[in-house]
């Protein structure tokens, strides 16, 4: 079996990269009793990420006294006491600066129409998912299984930036009574990026969180629910493009607020667009999307495409949860868990610069294999072009079968 090698894994350019980055993480919390650095845990955290047997500290204690991992580090074992003292210790922030900088190479992976390509580059999708924790950990949400057995969660909020593919911002939540409109306003106020447009769902609609992004010179396209009040103005005319993307309706006017709050929590004062567009959901039902926007001069049927690319924040936390196998968080404190997601951010943006193809379980599960020892990355580059290519096929095989369907 061939030995794992970093450089494979990680790639030379990266590599390089990463251990600019390294150096200077060692040099963080210094104390003359300290073993385990701040490098160290990252390196055996990347490795660990690559294999979905090290899924316990336990297990990232004993691989990291093999050969092919041990050669990485600076200490003869990560203990697992130690290293989960470090997961309380070490500030994930000190890594921001590396996810930055890889963000910047990060290929342009969008094939579609040109002005669709280019509001995509400035959209910021928000969610947020949750994660199980030990049952113990005190600030985490707590609930029931069917069982009856204590459960503990945390919500990861999610910034996903639509033109790099990746995570652009993560805050945790326990039970600090901290919804996902506030955790999305925070990172609104922390984005210092200027015309973008913001994506999400009703969950997260608060009238101070499109305020924020109103006043920040940025827009907004969301689902509203219909308890929330529309004063209608004026009509717009459907085009056939419209019609085939599924659009009802296009109505521009003021939304409006029964109890009447004043400040930030009041309506937005602008004028605003009700778009309707018909889907069809996934037990074979009609449905209505109400759509809102203050993009008031964009076609309707883009409107509505545009909005299909929030679901791309739901394909990301499924392939964390499911392909990277994030299903269950072994740290304790919060401080550990961000360190965590960002680690696993940054060997994500690692995948994709890679594979030059957009995350995927085939990308995660080849790449996996390469870290096993069981392939190099030569062996694997073409099996997933040949995936890819299928993918794509298939993407656009179900397309055409969707407008058939819709011209019928």
């Amino acid at each position: 079996m061939a030995a794992l090698h970093l450089e494979e894994l990680i790639g030379d350019r990266y590599l390089e990269c990463i251990q600019n980055y390294l150096i200077h993480l060692r040099d963080l919390y210094p104390h003359p009793n300290r073993l385990l650095f701040y490098d160290d845990v990252v390196v055996v955290y990347l490795l660990a990420f690559f294999n979905p047997m090290l899924r316990s500290l336990r297990c990232i204690e004993d691989a990291s006294q093999l050969p092919g991992i041990n050669c990485f580090l600076n200490v003869e074992s990560v203990c697992r006491s130690t290293l989960s003292e470090a997961n309380a210790l070490f500030d994930p922030k000190h890594l921001e600066g590396l996810i930055a900088h890889l963000r910047k190479d990060l290929p342009n992976l969008k094939q579609m129409d040109r002005q669709l390509a280019q509001l995509l580059e400035h959209v910021r999708v928000f969610d947020g998912s949750y994660f199980r924790v030990a049952a113990n950990v005190a600030w985490a949400l707590h609930q029931s299984k069917p069982n009856g057995k204590p459960m503990g969660q945390v919500r990861l909020n999610c910034q996903y930036c639509m033109a790099t593919g990746c995570p652009q911002g993560v805050t945790l939540s326990g039970d600090d009574g901290t919804g996902e409109g506030a955790a999305a306003e925070a990172m609104i106020k922390d984005d210092d990026q200027v015309e973008c447009i913001y994506l999400f769902d009703s969950g997260v609609v608060k009238f101070s969180f499109l305020n924020a992004i109103l006043n920040k010179q940025c827009h907004f396209l969301c689902n509203l629910r219909e308890h929330i009040g529309f004063d209608v103005e004026r009509e717009n005319s459907l085009s056939d493009a419209d019609r085939q993307a599924g659009v009802l309706s296009d109505r521009v006017g003021r939304l409006t607020s029964s109890h009447a709050p004043r400040g930030a929590d009041a309506a937005p004062k602008v004028m605003l667009r009700e778009i309707r567009v018909a889907y069809t959901d996934r037990l074979g039902k009609s449905r209505q999307l109400r759509l809102f926007t203050d993009l008031l001069h964009l076609p309707a049927h883009l409107i509505a495409e545009l909005y299909r690319y929030r679901w791309q924040i739901e394909l990301f936390f499924r392939w964390l949860k499911v392909h990277a196998n994030f299903r269950h968080l072994t740290s304790h404190s919060s401080n550990g868990i961000m360190l965590s997601f960002y680690i696993a951010t940054i060997a994500m943006m690692l995948t994709c610069l890679h594979t030059q193809s957009s995350l995927s379980k085939y990308g995660y599960n080849l790449l996996a294999m390469v870290a096993a020892g069981l392939a190099d990355l030569e062996d694997i580059l073409p099996i997933l072009q040949r995936r890819e290519r299928e993918r794509q096929r298939e993407r656009q095989r179900q397309a055409a079968k969707r407008a058939e369907k819709k011209r019928a």
